[in-house]
């Protein structure tokens, strides 16, 4: 195979795919259980049930409770998106305009700028983030410096 990553092997910690999804909704409906289908997909048991637990949808009046792979893809990535970390970009943008400023006009890398805003108390630690999050900030173009 060209990609050393593929494998055919489940390894722990992956997500479901909306293959997977949709063969768990289709093998629902052929009647197999939860165990039988985790089976079959290499999956554990635990898994399985909390993917039918969050895709089961109401229908008919809420007479008739169904999974729905396309329910249960809706609430994996709406309770994906909410589990991420925010960036603190529009809080801490005073200090993030000082270390632009410092960067271009002394020539000061990330790390002096945060320790001479925190040592002459330009800025809380609340209004500043780490030196770390500067860097990744270049990188992902938040704050536009040139990395050297």
């Amino acid at each position: 195979m060209d990609n050393p990553d593929y494998t055919i092997e489940h390894r722990k910690g992956q997500h479901l795919s909306s293959e997977e999804r949709h063969d768990i909704e289709v093998h629902l409906r052929d009647g197999w259980s939860k165990y039988k289908i985790a089976k079959h997909l290499n999956r554990p048991y635990n898994t399985i049930k909390n993917e039918i637990q969050r895709g089961t949808v109401l229908l008919y009046g809420g007479k008739v409770s169904r999974y729905k792979a396309k329910a249960g893809e809706k609430k994996y990535k709406e309770n994906r998106y909410s589990s991420t970390r925010k960036h603190r970009c529009l809080e801490t943008v005073p200090f993030l305009q000082y270390v632009e400023k410092m960067v271009r006009e002394e020539g000061w890398s990330l790390d002096a700028c945060w320790g001479h805003a925190l040592k002459s108390g330009l800025f809380q630690r609340e209004e500043m983030v780490c030196t770390k999050t500067l860097y990744n900030y270049v990188d992902l173009g938040v704050i536009s410096l040139k990395k050297h």
